[in-house]
């Protein structure tokens, strides 16, 4: 515990490291904040808001395009507002740019304002899980 018995999150160490000093009233000492709810505020705070968004990407990835296509197209990264796919295979690139408006519009119903709006295919051999 810290001199504010908020435990780990409001002490700073010594040597410097961890620097980011949370008080009681910035942390919310006393309610429950969902975890994921707090690493979303964190990755915006440090402007990894792309990384959020690939994270959301993946979390809904089999249910958007299904668990044949899942299992062999792969979200990659996000850039911006273009979400970077991998295949291992040139014949999964061209079937996921046929279908590419149909996942993006699927993609909008699940996460809204922060879903991709363009897509882009990278083949790489041998890249499957």
């Amino acid at each position: 515990m810290n001199r504010h018995g908020t435990g780990w999150a409001g002490s700073a160490r010594k040597d410097g490291l961890g620097g980011d000093q949370v008080s009681e009233e910035d942390s919310g000492a006393g309610s429950a904040v969902p975890i994921g709810a707090a690493l979303d505020q964190l990755l915006r705070q440090r402007g990894m808001e792309d990384a959020l968004v690939l994270g959301r990407v993946n979390s809904c990835w089999e249910k958007v395009v299904g668990p044949d296509i899942a299992r062999q197209v792969r979200p990659q990264l996000i850039r911006g507002r273009e979400l970077v796919v991998s295949v291992d295979h040139p014949a999964w690139a061209t079937e996921l740019e046929l279908a590419g408006s149909a996942v993006l519009s699927r993609l909008a119903e699940e996460l809204g304002e922060a879903a991709p709006q363009r897509l882009s295919v990278r083949v790489e051999p041998g890249s499957r899980r």
